[in-house]
């Protein structure tokens, strides 16, 4: 039987911030495999990698192999949900929670499980906003990662598209005004960011019925506050959408070239977010001699909570294998 238990540790900043790490496990570990950390979006939490459905939890098929698992909650997402400018309205802090942040609780994170299990490295895996934070922590602390994953990766991509969405309409190399330290997300905003990924205008070819709000209430039910709002919503930070305004003009936040460690890129074809071309750039950066890239058909950003994650589960299991 698998053991899920929710860890918490300090911030290494902060003494007003917990950080919340989710650990999935089997009783019969196996000594080859090292264990691995997941780190989320700009958006959805830790939780995105344990849904409580059978079949939707990555981080329960990292551990049914074997593996100690591992999910980070970055400081303002779900469990780790705190901190001064969290509480106070949005408009009185700047974008609360960046790669500079995101970075020094990865750092935290990976000292701790290191410590907990008695090893040297570990392996990573980012999505999205995350693949940024894994790549900058990768690059700089190589002895402590042992293989790197990035799923949907970013790295340095005009999205012109991404742009209109949140940059300032006067000054698109920065981040809209109207976004504060963080941003209230509502069920119908995960389904308009979801579905805004998907080309045949039919949900139900990529998505099982449900999942969409199944994600949310995972979501929401981290925040005290959710239940208070008109419509129900939960808490994210703006810190990465600030960070998503640099990616989009261009800018990358992380040397490819510190990246010497085995490297899977991997992303859904029809992913608008992470594009073709961008992870193209990226893997021809990448310094490591150990790369590959892989596209899954049909898939979109948010690849796995789809009906075709089993692909994306099978690349993952393929690249991590016992050492």
């Amino acid at each position: 039987m698998i053991e899920t238990r929710l860890l918490r540790i300090g911030a290494p900043d902060d003494p007003a911030i917990e950080l919340g790490i989710l650990e999935k496990r089997s009783p019969a570990l196996d000594v080859r495999l090292p264990p691995i950390l997941l780190l989320h979006g700009a958006t959805f939490g830790a939780r995105l990698f344990d849904l409580p459905r059978a079949g939707y939890s990555l981080m329960t098929e990292f551990a049914s192999e074997g593996r100690a698992a591992y999910a980070l909650d970055i400081r303002g997402f779900g469990s780790s949900l705190g901190g001064a400018a969290m509480a106070e309205p949005p408009f009185r802090n700047p974008p609360f929670a960046g790669v500079d942040e995101a970075v020094k609780d990865i750092s935290a994170a990976v000292d701790f499980i290191l410590k907990r299990r008695s090893v040297a490295g570990l392996d990573l895996v980012g999505f999205s906003w995350g693949t940024v934070a894994a790549a900058r922590y990768a690059g700089d602390n190589p002895d402590k990662v042992t293989r790197l994953a990035l799923y949907a990766p970013l790295y340095a991509e005009i999205n012109a598209t991404w742009l209109d969405r949140i940059a300032d309409s006067h000054d698109r190399m920065r981040l809209g005004s109207i976004f504060g330290a963080y941003r209230m997300v509502t069920s119908a905003e995960v389904g308009r960011r979801w579905n805004g990924d998907l080309p045949s205008g039919n949900p139900a070819l990529y998505r099982e019925d449900g999942i969409l709000e199944l994600l949310f209430e995972s979501l929401s039910a981290l925040d005290p506050r959710s239940a208070s709002q008109t419509p129900p919503a939960f808490r994210c930070p703006n810190g990465p959408l600030a960070d998503l305004v640099r990616i989009f003009n261009g800018l990358p936040l992380y040397d490819p070239a510190k990246l010497a460690m085995p490297a899977l890129l991997v992303r859904g074809k029809d992913d608008t977010t992470s594009t073709n071309s961008d992870a193209l750039h990226l893997l021809s950066e990448i310094a490591s001699a150990e790369k590959h890239y892989y596209v899954i058909d049909p898939g979109s950003h948010f690849l796995c909570i789809e009906r075709n994650r089993a692909k994306l589960y099978e690349q993952f299991s393929r690249f991590f294998t016992p050492i």
